[in-house]
């Protein structure tokens, strides 16, 4: 169904002004030749020049010189967009008279009008064309010249038309043929097929000659179906000569306007030819009840490979608003990210711990320790089950809330059961945290001590793994994960840190080797370029790179040192303002107008690990943490054999700076050897061991029925492999150290059988 083989239809424009210009078309050279002989030379020579004006804007149109926007602001522009050839024929030939006419006078208009009777000669070549050219735009526009007068079509005055009944599809198509596709059309030879069509929209495809471009665009349909423009839609086809248009019938709803504006806005703005998101286009957008905003897909274009996500602050720009407005969050496929533009943040509003047993991990090792703007927590894990404890790095400048999400940090690591190692060189950063820790070193020495304590343990596990042959960590009351914060840790990895050797040659020993035997390290502080790393790789690459992240607010600089990892495309935390903005600024003070004063962004920043997408996010607020841990419940590394002595181990100095300090010894300290393992620590419990210690648990205390348990719940709670579980059950069975349960609808269920009771009349045999 295309226009190739539809008939042209009437015109939509005033037929009467039309008929009028086609009779001036033809006649105008006939009456110029009549004329202009009987006229004295200055008159001739004025109404040629007059004629010139004629032929220059008839040889504009015709070479595509005015733009539509030009036309549809000149009277008649429509007429002059329909009769470009016929126009431009006419001008030539009547400019042709007039020239002739001025400089041979009567002899010459003699000869062009019967020099066609002189054949073959060259006067009557010039006439033979001149007639010829004549009778072509007579011959064009005789279909306008027959036409009769009918009543002008009545636009309403509207903008919002809402026709109860669909336009016919040969209609739909014969507009489009008359004044798009046609010779004389606005774009000669860009045919539509219609694909769809229905009472509230049609849709088609738009193609072009092969190897040229689309070049209608939304004022061209919009003048010739008389709608709005914002009703109509063209986007990139299934090749580079081809489009989709898309044409509303009846006015949007107001939640429509209100997508429709965001969809204007973001081809006009973000995804034009140097946009900040060029080559892309919205998709499924809806309403954001938590942000009184909305929320879309971002898409990539045919054409376009991957979506990459801009610096916030562009894209809140091109959108006009701003960064704690905007959020553009990259998914795991490469062609779509999410678009959130807010009307609020619900991150304004910051929420206070519910209580220390919110952070309590689940079986993963993830902890909640605040809300992301889409109303998902905001989390990090500090263990993995089957790799071990996780790194942590803690960033942003003073005011932004490190020192907070810190103190949420350790007491997660007190509520989980970690034994905390805590190194403050400043001394005063965080007391609730030194108070909740197994050891807390203060002040650059203490903070020392506390690294040296935490690579002493690193020793001991070590030799331990090596004399028993374990390969993977499994805490246990005794055996805990040990948590080793170290707060400001550029006072003792920077440069220019007197500790900073043997500093970072103990951060980067357990940055290496500690996760796998349950150590972590979490790092608080402001840089994070390499220097205040101690200039060592194995802790940026581990920590800043293998870790769990949580960036802040950070400095304007801050993006420059360091390469974030991919999860923080298109993230820059230096663009989180420090305070939530209330109204705009005025440029003239009224002390009459109430001030409006902001509220600090701290605890506003970004958190993910090593397989996740960084999100914004609010932390928890704990002002203190006092009275949220137990200090009769702090937890020891109890399986290091010389914890008793470990404010000895503070004051030796390890690795190389111990070569370089001439002076370790003069307190009467002697060097450190781990005590080699004498116990071998407890092998990781087999499938059926952990099934039967499940069932235990769950059995009846008074054993007057058997508690059963489905393969999926022994699956959860064991975190054995469900196949494994099912095979170990009926394994069980078969030895009779289990029970199937007998009901048909509970199949799957097992339990532990009840223990048999004395028979004393021997019924039982």
């Amino acid at each position: 169904m295309t226009t190739d083989q539809t008939a042209p239809a009437d015109a939509v424009r005033s037929p009467t002004a039309e008929k009028r210009f086609a009779i001036a078309e033809i006649v105008a050279p006939l009456v110029t030749a009549g004329v202009m002989p009987f006229l004295d030379p200055q008159a001739a020579t004025t109404v040629s020049t007059f004629l010139a004006a004629p032929a220059l804007i008839a040889g504009a149109n015709a070479t595509g010189l005015l733009s539509e926007r030009t036309l549809a602001a000149l009277p008649g522009g429509d007429i002059l967009a329909a009769h470009r050839t016929p126009f431009l024929v006419s001008a030539i030939t009547t400019a042709t008279a007039a020239a002739t006419a001025t400089l041979h006078g009567l002899p010459g208009i003699d000869a062009l009008l019967a020099g066609w009777m002189t054949m073959p000669s060259l006067t009557g070549l010039v006439s033979t064309a001149w007639w010829g050219a004549t009778g072509f735009v007579g011959f064009t526009l005789r279909r306008v010249i027959g036409q009769t007068r009918r009543r002008p079509t009545l636009v309403p005055a509207s903008p919002e038309p809402e026709p109860t009944q669909p336009a016919p599809v040969n209609e739909i198509l014969q507009r489009w043929y008359t004044h798009i596709s046609a010779v004389n059309g606005t774009h000669p030879h860009q045919h539509l097929t219609l694909t769809a069509q229905g009472p509230e929209a049609w849709e088609g495809v738009i193609e072009a000659a092969p190897g040229r471009q689309v070049t209608v665009d939304a004022d061209t349909v919009s003048g010739v179906y008389r709608l709005p423009a914002a009703w109509v839609s063209i986007t990139d086809g299934p090749h580079t000569s081809a489009k989709h248009i898309h044409v509303r019938l009846t006015a949007p709803t107001a939640d429509e306007q209100q997508y429709s504006a965001l969809e204007e806005l973001w081809l006009k703005r973000v995804a034009r030819p140097g946009g900040c998101m060029p080559g892309t286009h919205l998709e499924g957008i809806i309403e954001d009840p938590a942000t009184g905003g909305v929320a879309a897909w971002i898409v990539a274009d045919e054409n376009t490979d991957v979506v990459t996500a801009p610096e916030a602050h562009r894209i809140a720009g091109a959108l006009r608003t701003t960064t704690l407005l905007v959020s553009v969050e990259p998914t795991t496929d490469p062609r779509k990210a999410k678009l959130r533009v807010m009307g609020h943040s619900p991150l304004e509003d910051g929420r206070p711990l519910p209580g220390p047993e919110a952070l309590r991990a689940n079986k993963n090792g993830f902890v909640q320790i605040g809300t992301g703007i889409s109303g998902r927590p905001g989390r990090l894990q500090i263990f993995d089950p089957k790799v071990g404890a996780q790194h942590i790095l803690v960033a942003g400048v003073t005011g932004s809330g490190k020192g907070g999400v810190l103190q949420l940090i350790c007491l997660a690591y007190h509520v989980n059961g970690f034994a905390i190692i805590y190194g403050d060189p400043k001394g005063s950063s965080n007391p609730d945290i030194a108070r909740m820790a197994a050891h807390a070193g203060l002040g650059t020495e203490g903070a020392m001590g506390a690294l040296r304590i935490a690579y002493a343990i690193l020793l001991h596990r070590i030799a331990e793994s090596a004399a028993t042959g374990a390969k993977n960590f499994t805490p246990t009351p005794d055996r805990p994960f040990v948590a080793v914060p170290l707060d400001e840790f550029a006072q003792l990895l920077g440069d220019k840190s007197p500790d900073a050797k043997e500093a970072a040659f103990i951060v980067a020993a357990i940055a290496s080797q500690g996760r796998s035997l349950g150590i972590c390290l979490t790092l608080c502080g402001q840089i994070l370029n390499l220097d205040q790393m101690g200039s060592n790789t194995a802790i940026r690459d581990n920590v800043f790179y293998g870790g769990a992240l949580v960036l802040l607010r950070s400095d304007s600089a801050q993006k420059q040192r360091v390469d974030l990892p991919d999860a923080f495309a298109g993230i820059d935390p230096s663009k989180i303002p420090a305070f939530w903005k209330g109204t705009d600024d005025t440029l003239i003070y009224d002390p009459d107008v109430p001030e409006d004063d902001p509220t600090r962004t701290f605890g506003v920043g970004y958190v993910v690990g090593p397989d996740e997408r960084a999100e914004m996010m609010r932390a928890w607020i704990l002002e203190s943490a006092a009275g949220l841990f137990d200090p009769d419940n702090i937890v020891i590394p109890a399986d290091f054999p010389d914890w008793d002595d470990r404010d000895r181990i503070a004051l030796i100095p390890v690795g190389p700076a111990a070569e370089d300090d001439d002076n370790a010894f003069d307190t009467g300290a002697t060097a450190w050897v781990p005590t080699q393992p004498t116990t071998t620590p407890a092998k990781e419990p087999t499938a059926e061991e952990k099934i039967l210690f499940v069932l235990d648990e769950y059995r009846d205390p008074l054993g007057e029925e058997v508690a059963y348990l489905h393969l999926d719940q022994l699956t959860e709670m064991t975190a054995v492999p469900r196949k494994t579980v099912e095979n170990t059950c009926g394994r069980l069975v078969t030895a009779g150290k289990l029970v199937r349960n007998p009901d048909p609808k509970a199949k799957g269920e097992y339990g532990i059988p009840l223990p048999k009771t004395p028979d004393p009349e021997g019924t039982n045999d």
